[in-house]
Formats: structure tokens, sequence, C-alpha cells
């Protein structure tokens, strides 16, 4: 507990991303993978293996954006590095052990950037009455002609959550926030539709809550209504089991990835 909260005091994040929470959840995350490593290696190991072999089969490889770099746990730097001239590591708060990580690797940038827009100005339009305004629409790096390969990672489920959270505590309404969630999903596939490059996407689809033995009780969408096409591969990840959110449930997520996720959605 005394190490996280150093490392929360410590570490360089606009105040605005620190008061909506995202230095707060990716401390948590540092935590609970420190927690539940075993229970997460499949699923990293899976995540890893596909981002390479969407890198591998890129035409050309000069840079690779990646959104939502995280702690890099998901990312395979190592190969990714030596295969591009230039890696592009993109999330809205980098903890000391990605910064490090990237440290490594001479052509790797790190860049504390929200690809959503969502979090710029929040609190101030939720000040000034937000009353369900639209989603921004981002564009972000669609101007670099260099990208080959962007890669969203276990990214697109969770770029509702916190801005969500905040709507909710201001006593923004349940219906316009389920709305808001789905825009927001939807908002980011078109910016991944918006790049002239391949697009490696990893998310997940549903959240199970399980019992100690695997059974389900309960299945939440995560992505609140939006389908995507058929997927390369799917996989459960096993992030929360029980024991660590209670001691009877646990949660399981099913995960798709598309090594190519603009030919998936031309093929449908």
């Amino acid at each position: 507990m005394i190490v996280e909260l150093l490392e929360y005091l410590t570490t360089e994040c606009p105040a605005d991303i620190r008061r909506l929470g995202y230095l707060k959840e990716a401390i948590a995350i540092k935590a609970r993978h420190r927690r539940r490593c075993i229970a997460w290696m499949p699923h990293l190991a899976r995540s890893r293996a596909l981002v390479a072999d969407a890198a591998r089969d890129c035409a050309r490889h000069r840079t690779v954006l990646i959104l939502g770099s995280g702690l890099l746990l998901d990312i395979p730097l190592a190969a990714l590095a030596p295969m591009f001239e230039r890696v592009v590591l993109v999330d809205v708060v980098h903890l000391r052990q990605a910064r490090r990580a990237a440290a490594r690797h001479p052509n790797a940038a790190l860049i504390a950037a929200d690809v959503t827009g969502l979090t710029d100005g929040l609190h101030d339009r939720i000040r000034g009455g937000w009353r369900g305004t639209p989603v921004p629409q981002p564009c972000l790096f669609h101007d670099d002609p260099t990208i080959d390969l962007v890669v969203s990672a276990n990214l697109l489920a969770q770029l509702p959550i916190m801005p969500a959270a905040a709507l909710r505590r201001a006593g923004a309404d349940e219906g316009a926030i389920r709305d808001f969630r789905r825009a927001t999903v939807e908002a980011h596939l078109a910016y991944l539709a918006g790049f002239q490059a391949k697009v490696c996407l990893i998310t997940e689809t549903s959240r199970e809550t399980v019992d100690r033995d695997g059974g389900i009780l309960r299945i939440d969408d995560a992505l609140h209504g939006v389908r995507l096409p058929p997927e390369d591969a799917f996989w459960s990840w096993e992030i929360a089991p029980p024991g660590e959110i209670g001691r009877r449930i646990g949660i399981r997520n099913r995960i798709v990835g598309f090594a190519d996720f603009q030919a998936a959605r031309t093929a449908v």
C-alpha cells in the first residue's frame, strides 16, 4: 500500500487525468497483475502473440502505433522495436514500469494522450450541465503517413468507464450514460477506421461473473450493444479469480482478437 501511494504521489500526470481516476486505476492494475500474474499469463501471452503476428504480416515497417500501451504487459515491445523504425506508445498515463521498458529501445517513444478526446475539459462540461453532450470524434495521429500498423490493445471496452463514472457522480441521467458508453465505443471504432494502416484490435466483448466452480452467474455486454465482425481468435481472461473481489465470485472476460480489423470489417 505504501509503495502504491508513493507511486501515486510521484507519477507525472495531468490534473484532469488524476482527478478522473486514471492514475489510480493504472496503479491498481499493476498491483492486481502482481497478485494474479499466473491467472493473467495465458491472456497476456495470447495478446502478445496476436500483435506479433499482425506486425510480421505488415507490408511496411515504418511506424507502429500502440493505443492503450499501459504497462506493456500485453505488448511484445522487444519484438516490435527491432521490426519497426519507430514504436509510438500512447496512453493517458505512463507508470515508471512502462517508462523503464521503453527506455531500453531508442526507437520507442511514450506519448501521454487521450485518444478519445473525452477527458479534455470534461469537468468543465459537467459543471456547465452535460445533458448528453455528443462524444468527440478523435483524429489524433491520422495525419501521420508513416504509420503502418495500429494496435488497440485491451482498450476499447475500457474507454467509457472513467468518464461515465464521472458523469454518474455528477448526477447524469442513466439513460444518457448508457448512450454515452455506446457512442464512445462506436467513436473508437470509427477512429481506427480512419487510419490508412493495418489495424490490430484486441478487446473484451463480455464480462462474466462466475462462482468458485466457474459457473456463470451473470453476463454483462462490455461493448454496450456494439457488434464486431467475426474475430480471428477468442479466449477467456480470468481477470479477477474468486478471492480477488469476493470470496465466492470472480470476473472472467471474453476476449476477441483481430490481426487485421480493417479486413474483417470489409469482409462482412
